[in-house]
């Protein structure tokens, strides 16, 4: 902007007519009232002067002859824009030469015009010199001559002596075109724009003496640039991903939780699922869904996983009618005709799906699954075959590189339904002339050997950490002498081992068309904080408003994540979870119509006692506020899903990891609402809340009661869920443990039971 611009503005007493198009102008000009039109100036010196919006478009239009784009009619427009735009910026008041200025420089930029726009703020710049050099600012004179010599030393310097590391550590040549080529790509941005952007970081280089630059240096300077020029969302798109080299350097020396006494295999993973999370949380998920779990409203599970699934029941039926195969067509192993080529293979395809999936592996009715490949073994044979598959799970489970839940295994007395019916698949790959209910008696001798060889443990007596297995009971096994010796069988190897459960009839909601389609897949799991609900929300109306609000949340994130994982599903194989996406019979392994998506609840009990206090005389109040919480959950849940096509259920938080964040969040935010409230784990001093939907295990409660008051939680739940039961294990018969099992199966709504030693 000249002198003579700014500090000379001849006024019209004519007011301006522009503005009654505002609407349809791509301005960064927030809805206001109407103000009136900009009628003065304030000079430097102090003085009012008329304003005069033709000089402007004079000077934007030398900005524009400067880079080879003069046109008088842009000038103009942009002229009136910026007369539009200083009276709503400032609310009618009287703008400075300076506010002027600077709206000039933003409204070039927002109307993509990024070269005028450096061309002005450089003549800007330097005619702000050339007035400090008037008033005997000597320094200025300096500062010219230096950019004098810089500007002519500069494009053999930055020609010849800088360098950039690139991500593919190769060493290149400066050249700013990089930026905008890479800007336009990644962003979208307008070329001018873009080397507007470029420019400035060159300078900015140049300034600073820098001659050894990296990329991700480069990148925080564009970053930088965008910022100052308000383009967020671009800074957003191209923004660089990875750890702070203070928290990479403490990861490879093992200095943090993850990898303390690792090995650098870990410290690789580490680093690679730190990358993941910021990935998961900048681009797979919308801001408000990101604040959310930052903010401890929900959490997203496994965001270090964000490109799996969750868990799966998957079908050994699979393996035997296909072998494995692999994406692109390859067939890595034929269907087994052999039950030890059946467990080889049910090992080598549970590490396949391990990278798939977040959580564990399960095997739905393994022992009527396997009964046809071990039909002809006598107990010998079938004993030895039990103790390689549980030596399998358990070295498995050894060498896997995390931490995880065992592998599951799902035993069934009578034959499932959905199966009973069908032909057995035998070995070769073929159906059978006998359906899986006839190899009933087959079946049940497998599962009682694998609960006998489960029940003498390993070496030296020690327990076997895999498999984990879900003892499946329905009135039947109480109702034969067979079925009564069988769970007294399995109640005592649970009395005497870790790992085994006990799940009561449960239904099947879909049979699958297909015996070898994996059952209750879940895509993603997302926990909300039940007590932050009931803090945020103040009284029971406002509480389930921020339920409505966190569920409208929570599917958004679960729809986000589906999204993105549909994107990995090739079955041409050519993304990662192909494997996933492999047809049989015209039909895809897994398909999200037939997955879940869960809604977990954690710390139910802690938000009742929020809402209706800690005192015991309040106790029935608390649970049926619980009751009643978890039906409108169902019910929002499921009019929200249904309306995005999303098949969401209602579950109950297992992780324990959840509920010690959210308790620490809390802690940390309202130390006096929480003093009562938050719990301290039996083992480690760590803050919690009671898991799920359970109740305190130090409630007083008989085990009876207990399971009573739960079941009627866990009817209301959307996949099966258990209650802790504490025993007194030494003391405690198989005898009594089955009649208990017995009186919660008939008596209560109970969905299962595990035992807590």
């Amino acid at each position: 902007m000249t002198e003579h611009f700014q500090d000379n503005f001849p006024f019209s007493d004519i007011p301006d007519s522009e503005g009654m198009f505002d609407a349809q102008m791509s301005l960064p000009i927030p809805a206001a009232t109407w103000v009136d039109s900009v009628r003065y100036i304030i000079k430097r010196d102090g003085r009012r002067e008329h304003f005069d919006k033709g000089k402007i478009a004079t000077a934007i239009g030398q900005a524009a002859n400067a880079v080879g784009k003069q046109d008088v009619e842009i000038a103009d427009s942009i002229a009136a824009a910026v007369a539009i735009y200083i009276p709503k910026r400032l609310n009618g008041e009287p703008p400075t030469a300076d506010q002027i200025s600077d709206t000039v420089e933003r409204v070039l930029i927002q109307m993509s015009h990024g070269e005028v726009a450096l061309a002005y703020a450089r003549y800007r710049d330097r005619r702000a010199r050339i007035r400090r050099l008037r008033h005997g600012d000597m320094r200025v004179l300096l500062s010219e001559l230096e950019e004098a010599r810089h500007e002519r030393e500069a494009a053999t310097t930055m020609d010849s002596a800088l360098r950039v590391r690139t991500s593919q550590d190769r060493i290149v040549d400066w050249d700013r075109n990089r930026i905008v080529e890479a800007l336009e790509i990644e962003t979208g941005l307008n070329p001018g724009l873009a080397m507007l952007v470029a420019v400035e970081v060159e300078k900015q280089i140049q300034d600073a003496g820098i001659t050894a630059l990296t990329t991700p240096l480069v990148r925080e300077l564009v970053g930088a640039k965008l910022i100052e020029h308000g383009l967020l969302e671009e800074n957003e798109q191209q923004r660089r991903l990875g750890v702070p080299l203070y928290d990479a350097s403490h990861i490879i020396r093992g200095a943090t939780p993850e990898t303390v006494g690792r090995d650098p295999l870990h410290t690789d993973r580490a680093l690679a699922w730190a990358v993941k999370k910021e990935y998961a949380l900048t681009e797979v998920f919308s801001h408000q869904v990101t604040q959310a779990h930052l903010s401890g409203d929900f959490h997203l599970n496994d965001l270090a996983y964000v490109d799996r699934l969750y868990s799966g029941d998957h079908a050994l039926a699979y393996l035997a009618i296909h072998g494995i195969r692999l994406p692109g067509g390859v067939r890595f192993a034929n269907p087994p005709d052999h039950p030890e080529t059946l467990l080889a293979q049910m090992v080598k395809y549970s590490d396949l799906l391990d990278a798939l999936f977040s959580g564990s592996i399960g095997w739905y009715a393994l022992n009527y699954m396997v009964a046809p490949f071990v039909d002809k073994l006598g107990d010998t044979e079938l004993r030895r075959f039990s103790e390689m598959l549980i030596c399998e799970c358990v070295y498995r489970h050894g060498t896997l590189s995390e931490p995880c839940s065992p592998m599951g295994v799902s035993l069934f007395w009578n034959a499932p339904s959905d199966i009973a019916e069908v032909n057995a698949i035998v070995p070769g790959g073929g159906e059978g002339d006998s359906t899986y209910k006839q190899y009933e008696l087959t079946a049940r001798r497998l599962a009682w050997m694998l609960l006998d060889v489960f029940q003498n443990g390993g070496v030296n007596d020690a327990d076997f950490s895999a498999p984990r297995f879900d003892i499946i009971l329905d009135e039947s096994v109480f109702n034969s002498f067979e079925g009564a010796e069988y769970l007294q069988h399995a109640a005592a190897t649970a009395l005497q081992r870790p790992n085994i459960r006990f799940l009561f009839s449960p239904t099947v909601s879909e049979v699958p068309q297909f015996l070898w389609r994996p059952r209750h897949v879940v895509w993603h799991r997302i926990a909300l904080n039940m007590p932050r609900a009931a803090i945020n929300g103040k009284d029971i109306s406002g509480f389930f408003a921020e339920l409505d609000r966190l569920c409208n949340l929570a599917i958004a994130a679960h729809v986000q994540k589906r999204d993105f994982i549909e994107v990995l599903l090739d079955p041409v194989g050519n993304a990662p979870l192909a494997a996933l996406a492999l047809e049989h019979d015209g039909q895809p392994y897994i398909s999200s119509e037939s997955g879940l998506f869960v809604v977990d609840v954690e710390g139910l009990y802690e938000c009742a006692q929020i809402i209706h206090g800690t005192r015991v005389l309040v106790a029935k109040e608390r649970l049926c506020f619980m009751e009643a919480t978890l039906k409108h959950l169902n019910t929002v849940i499921e009019r929200i899903s249904r309306k995005k096509g999303l098949p969401c259920v209602v579950a109950a938080n297992t992780n324990p990891i959840v509920g010690r964040r959210f308790a620490t969040l809390d802690v940390a935010l309202f130390p006096k609402l929480l003093e009562k409230i938050v719990k301290t784990e039996n083992k480690t001093p760590a803050l919690s809340y009671t898991s799920g939907v359970s109740l305190p295990s130090d409630n007083g409660m008989s085990p009876l009661t207990l399971a009573r008051a739960e079941g009627v939680f866990h009817q209301l739940l959307g996949e099966p869920h258990f209650s802790r039961i504490l025993l007194p294990l030494k003391n405690t018969s198989a005898t009594a443990l089955c009649d208990l099992l017995k009186i919660l199966m008939r008596q209560t709504t109970c969905g299962g039971v595990s035992l807590e030693k």
